[in-house]
């Protein structure tokens, strides 16, 4: 499983990386062209598209990896079993905010089937289906992260996992 895992994410983080580049190349040509007198309109648009994408792959990397900020004037100060149980309580809100942002966005998802990008005929479905499936990674991460948390509560003679949250993948 492990395997599975590790592999979703170097294809998310391939992915990610790939889509910024075509951004930039995007933006470049865009530059270009209209320097030389040749505006490229759609490539802006398309750029815009790619960057939503590249904003919720990167999200969930960041959660992935605990890149996000974080205010931990509280929690420091409580002992190691309540501050699993806050982390525990703080992962249980995050995983029921994101179900909601994913049933609610493939409906804006599907509301949006029909309505065009300007200067192409792409659907805005593709732009507005980054914030759900975004979410769904994230949702897939936070649980990850309950699970190896509840692990790790249980102590070493349950098996628990020994790995870092630098290494919660």
């Amino acid at each position: 499983m492990d395997r599975i895992i590790n592999f979703l994410i170097a294809l998310e983080e391939f992915v990610s990386r790939t889509l910024l580049v075509c951004v930039v190349l995007l933006v470049f040509f865009a530059a270009v062209g209209r320097w030389f007198g040749l505006p490229v309109a759609w490539s802006v648009n398309i750029a815009q598209l790619l960057f939503v994408w590249i904003i919720f792959l990167g999200a969930n990397q960041a959660l992935r990896n605990d890149k996000h900020i974080g205010v931990d004037i509280i929690t420091s100060r409580l002992t190691v079993q309540w501050r699993r149980l806050s982390e525990l309580g703080v992962l249980a809100l995050v995983s029921a905010f994101l179900v909601f942002i994913v049933m609610y966005g493939v409906g804006l998802s599907i509301d949006n089937a029909t309505r065009t990008i300007s200067n192409t005929s792409i659907s805005y479905f593709y732009i507005t289906m980054a914030v759900p499936v975004g979410c769904l990674l994230m949702l897939a991460t936070t649980l990850r992260k309950i699970q190896r948390l509840v692990v790790n509560d249980r102590g070493p003679s349950h098996g628990a996992l020994s790995e870092s949250s630098d290494d919660v993948r």
